[in-house]
């Protein structure tokens, strides 16, 4: 076993010794309940799982099942009364779990092809977003930076890069020294964890967060929630970071009065409804605090399902019909609320909620979006929200090809394909995928 190898078996063993075994985390457990575990057996499951982390050897089959259905909702870790992280430990417990279960080379296999599915579609949807030397910036290698603060985007979030724009411009406006750095060569290596690869994991995901301590950063600002779980649960409490770690919500909260001081007065009246997610810090209070700043716009309460997943998409998507019918419920209970606009929190939501405005009349943007137009900037077009709406593809097709262009990259029909199933076989909303599928079929025709 490696040094960190080490460190994960003392997290978990800690977590057991302090367990009294009173079953509360896995009663609060929404994904147990959505598999039809017996909620009644909660001391059981977790007996189970004592033994599991002191014992070794392949999980009880009922426990297993707990163990696949986590979503990461962080519920059991809220409901513990000895305050034991226990996300983390059936996070670590899994993976415990399944490198008896199977062969390693299974789980690397899977975790390979996981990632380059997804470094696949991040590259090609950044490439037709992104001008060539925005994208060059972030993917320089961290080690190389030497701004104060490091705004680490992670992967997926370039498939939305207008995202990525918007804080970029936030942060110029509070004049502090930045640099930005993700893509795949930076990835937080959770497909390797989740599969039990861990020596690839400590190759990929350890390495990124060693090498932000290697570029001198004092202060690294994470976007992606899956990331910021990551590094907080597997990377920094297995050995202390030289950089402080926060959400980019919660240090522009912790900005919030130098922000305030910045907005502009002339905002439009927006009535707003945030589509929330517990269980990454304090992103939702956060982001409401940073909303609630600013100038005529109203946030409208609206009660919803916020505890089932930490964010869209991801380990949630193994129960799709539950997601749908979460975002069915927060787009009509929004209209019959008299919002006239949806706020996501990350990037996988934005994906699966934009396309929404293709069906009801509410726009749909990020929290970015609104902070970045208060501070008389933003207006990146969200060339994603174009894709998944399906209607008129002129304005993205035309944007695309000086993109593509510009990032020396050609579209061939079988990535088209690709993309349209990426795109519309998500969980969410959206219009019809043919327009997407015809218009960049020619794109592709015409290289």
């Amino acid at each position: 076993m490696t040094a960190y190898a080490d460190r994960l078996e003392a997290l978990i063993a800690e977590s057991a010794d302090r367990c009294t075994g009173c079953g509360k985390c896995f009663e609060a457990c929404p994904t147990a309940r959505e598999s039809g575990l017996d909620m009644a057996a909660g001391a059981q499951r977790v007996g189970e799982l004592v033994a599991l982390t002191r014992d070794g050897g392949a999980a009880a089959p009922v426990l297993q099942s707990w163990l696949n259905a986590c979503d990461g909702s962080a519920r059991c870790s809220a409901a513990c009364p000895e305050d034991i992280n226990v996300r983390q430990w059936v996070t670590i417990a899994k993976l415990k779990s399944l490198q008896v279960s199977r062969p390693m080379t299974e789980g690397a296999t899977n975790a390979a092809s996981r990632f380059r599915h997804m470094a696949q579609a991040v590259r090609l949807l950044a490439s037709m977003q992104l001008p060539s030397e925005t994208l060059k910036r972030i993917l320089v290698p961290a080690e190389r930076r030497t701004a104060d603060i490091l705004f680490y985007t992670g992967c997926n979030v370039l498939r939305t890069p207008h995202i990525v724009l918007n804080v970029m411009d936030i942060l110029d406006a509070l004049d502090l020294d930045f640099d930005v750095v993700g893509g795949t060569a930076h990835c937080c290596g959770v497909y390797q964890f989740q599969e039990a690869d861990l020596p690839t994991y400590e190759r990929m995901g350890h390495r990124t967060f060693q090498r932000f301590g290697q570029s001198g950063a004092s202060k690294v600002l994470t976007w992606c929630p899956t990331c910021t779980k990551n590094f907080d649960e597997l990377e920094k409490d297995v050995e202390a970071p030289s950089f402080g770690l926060d959400h980019v919500s919660e240090f522009l909260a912790a900005n919030l009065d130098t922000l305030k001081a910045r907005f502009k007065a002339d905002q439009p009246r927006r009535r707003v409804v945030i589509h929330e997610h517990l269980g990454i810090g304090a992103t939702v209070q956060s982001i409401r605090d940073l909303l609630c700043a600013v100038p005529n716009l109203e946030l409208v309460e609206l009660p919803q399902d916020s505890g089932f997943s930490y964010a869209c998409g991801g380990q949630a998507a193994k129960f799709k019909e539950r997601e749908q019918a979460i975002h069915r419920g927060l787009v009509m209970g929004a209209v019959e609320a008299g919002a006239d606009t949806i706020v996501t929190m990350y990037h996988t939501c934005h994906r699966a909620l934009s396309g929404a405005e293709a069906i009801y009349p509410l726009r749909v943007v990020n929290f970015t979006d609104i902070l970045a137009e208060a501070l008389g900037r933003g207006g990146h077009p969200d060339y994603y929200q174009l894709y998944r709406k399906g209607g008129a593809m002129d304005e993205a097709v035309a944007a695309a090809r000086g993109f593509l262009l510009g990032n020396g990259v050609k579209v061939d029909e079988n990535a088209v394909k690709s993309l349209t199933a990426d795109i519309f076989n998500e969980t969410g909303l959206g219009g019809p995928r043919e327009a997407f599928a015809d218009a960049f079929t020619a794109l592709a025709r015409e290289g």
